[in-house]
């Protein structure tokens, strides 16, 4: 009878895909179903404890920690930096799909009986290896500490030893040092009144040096003070040449300019005979203006030359003197100084 519900077992678990080892479900008659050792990990999961319930949970159960799980073990909650191990997501992505399926459930929970059995006994040997591990971790953490207690007794004789042998050596080196010491304080005395007494001497130099580069500096200064009066002095005379020179020349650039003019005055004065002429076209209101050449201003409007009588529309010349107006070539004619 056993044989026959395992066989149709095995026949829903291929119709439904899922995965148990042919040899959790092999069967020999007057014997127990035959299962792997009992102390290694099975092959089948353990559906309901990767999801942290128990066989008698609902599907809204199931649900609800698959979902509780998911949101813990899914990749994408890790956070930035950390590895991502997938496995866990994956392992109750498993036991979700194959419990909330009913028919795949009802195929499962046929053998959760034997493999809750399988699970524990290898849960409990993992758990008495690891407390196998954790005694022998301790023994040897006792022997390693008991070593270490030794070994540091040992070195803390040894520096003991090495301390008080050190004592020793200091107390011959304090009093070595302290002769040394007593030796170099009486020849220190001894340098330190030797150095006072080079020390005054030098002092004493520096002061007569110090006084004699001072009245040096003093001296310095008032030569400086001379030398720059005599150069102020100096720079006045030139100056004062400079000018003197300079209004010298502007006099004689001067006289050589009325001398010039003199000349063109004289070289005019042989054409009187036509400057005589033209007198008596002047107008009569300025009969005793000799008309100077230079100075005619020039002035923009309508106006009548007084000379040949010429109107002139846009501007004429005005003598500086009387105020006449005139053509060009009448002021060059009858200028006569």
């Amino acid at each position: 009878m056993i044989g026959i519900i395992f066989q149709c077992v095995r026949d829903h678990c291929e119709l439904l895909h899922i995965s148990i080892p042919s040899q959790a479900l092999t069967y020999q008659a007057g014997d127990h179903i035959s299962m792997m050792n009992p102390f290694e990990e099975p092959d089948v999961p353990d559906y309901y404890a990767d999801l942290e319930l128990s066989q008698q949970a609902s599907f809204r159960d199931i649900k609800s920690a698959f979902h509780r799980l998911a949101k813990k073990h899914h990749p994408d909650k890790k956070a930035p930096g950390k590895s991502i191990d997938a496995s866990e997501f994956r392992k109750i992505r498993e036991a979700y799909e194959c419990l909330n399926d009913k028919n795949r459930r009802a195929a499962y929970d046929l053998l959760y009986f034997d493999l809750r059995d399988q699970w524990t006994r290898h849960k409990e040997w993992v758990a008495n290896q690891h407390k196998k591990e954790e005694n022998r971790r301790a023994e040897e953490d006792l022997r390693a500490a008991r070593e270490r207690a030794e070994k540091e007794r040992q070195e803390a004789e040894a520096q003991r030893m090495r301390r008080a042998e050190e004592q020793k050596r200091a107390a011959r080196e304090k009093a070595e040092q302290e002769r040394i010491r007593k030796e170099k304080e009486r020849r220190a005395e001894e340098r330190s009144q030797e150095a006072a007494r080079k020390a005054r001497e030098q002092q004493e130099q520096a002061a007569r040096e110090r006084l004699r580069r001072e009245r040096m500096k003093e001296a310095g200064k008032r030569s400086e003070e001379v030398a720059r009066k005599v150069r102020i002095e100096q720079e006045r005379a030139a100056q004062e040449r400079l000018k003197a020179i300079l209004i010298e020349e502007k006099q004689d650039a001067a006289r050589r300019n009325w001398a010039k003019m003199r000349q063109e005055a004289d070289r005019r004065g042989e054409a009187g005979k036509s400057q005589a002429e033209a007198r008596r076209f002047m107008p009569a209101t300025s009969p005793r203006c000799n008309h100077p050449r230079f100075g005619w201003f020039k002035k923009r409007g309508t106006a009548s030359c007084v000379f040949c009588g010429e109107k002139r529309l846009k501007w004429s010349f005005y003598c500086p003197e009387c105020s006449v107006s005139a053509c060009p070539g009448c002021k060059a004619n009858y200028c006569i100084l």
